[in-house]
């Protein structure tokens, strides 16, 4: 889908299910930054679908099956007016914004700048509220000491220095691939608990280091107000194990209102009693997402 903003982005809708179709879709936004929708998250929007909502799903410019742009171009900002544009091509007066990790920081961006346009929100493991430092604790994970490789070290360096004219030397290819062996290999092991039978599932790739860096960035020096102009329907779930402090979650609470649902002996990537994920999705669009229409 070419967007008003120039991004070309790789786009799956899921139509929703069951005798009552709501108007309002739900937009799942991945997490990263830098990287793309993993099949699994298509599944995973099967409960709302029996809902009766339809699944927006889509790789954000610069990562998955979506089109680079200039590194130029990346930034927090344009994420956000991609989904503005993608709002605006759907057709949609509002959205329900599902944002997955990274994903959530984006919704609380967008819905910082956009209230009007969103409906609701489902925060899952939500990442780093913008412009909130916290400390990340993966002692209660499966992930050891990760030892960066002196390529992506100097990859990271480079970017972190030159920001977007490291392009000129450094290109986007070469960096991505660096970055989607470190995430493949050794970062997934952060997603669950330690000790976890459950193997984290393998990621296809297509990540990219550029947006990574620039984007997480401009996460780290946003100002966004204590609440939202619009409080509306929110459910925050996250894992009793996860690597980001509950405060991070309560932040979200603050800015969207709604209730935070803490999954017991689940990590970041909610995957050990997904049961318990399904049913607290369930019970929140059969209830409160039905009434926004």
């Amino acid at each position: 889908m070419k967007l008003s903003t120039g991004s070309e982005i790789a786009t799956w809708t899921l139509a929703g299910e069951g005798a009552t179709r709501h108007a309002t879709p739900i937009i799942f936004l991945h997490g990263g930054p830098g990287l793309y929708t993993e099949t699994r998250r298509l599944e995973e929007g099967r409960v709302l679908r029996a809902a009766g909502f339809t699944t927006v799903y889509f790789d954000q410019a610069g990562g998955g099956k979506s089109a680079r742009l200039k590194a130029t171009d990346y930034s927090l900002d344009r994420s956000v007016a991609d989904l503005e544009a993608l709002r605006i091509a759907l057709n949609a007066p509002q959205v329900i914004l599902w944002g997955n990790s990274f994903g959530a920081s984006l919704a609380a961006a967008y819905a910082a700048r956009f209230p009007e346009r969103v409906a609701g929100s489902i925060l899952t493991s939500p990442g780093m509220f913008p412009g909130f430092d916290g400390k990340r604790d993966y002692s209660r994970t499966n992930r050891d000491k990760v030892d960066y490789s002196k390529p992506l070290i100097a990859a990271i360096s480079k970017i972190d220095s030159e920001g977007a004219r490291a392009e000129s030397t450094l290109s986007q290819s070469d960096s991505a691939t660096l970055f989607d062996e470190l995430v493949a290999s050794e970062l997934i092991d952060g997603i669950v608990c330690k000790g976890a039978s459950v193997k984290p599932p393998a990621l296809p790739g297509g990540g990219n280091l550029y947006v990574q860096r620039l984007v997480s960035k401009d996460v780290k020096r946003a100002s966004l107000p204590e609440k939202s102009a619009a409080l509306v329907p929110t459910l925050i779930v996250r894992g009793s194990c996860d690597f980001l402090p509950a405060d991070n979650a309560e932040r979200y609470r603050r800015f969207f209102g709604g209730t935070i649902v803490t999954i017991p002996n689940s990590g970041h990537g909610l995957i050990e009693n997904r049961e318990l994920v399904d049913s607290a999705l369930r019970n929140f669009a059969t209830v409160a997402l039905a009434k926004t229409g």
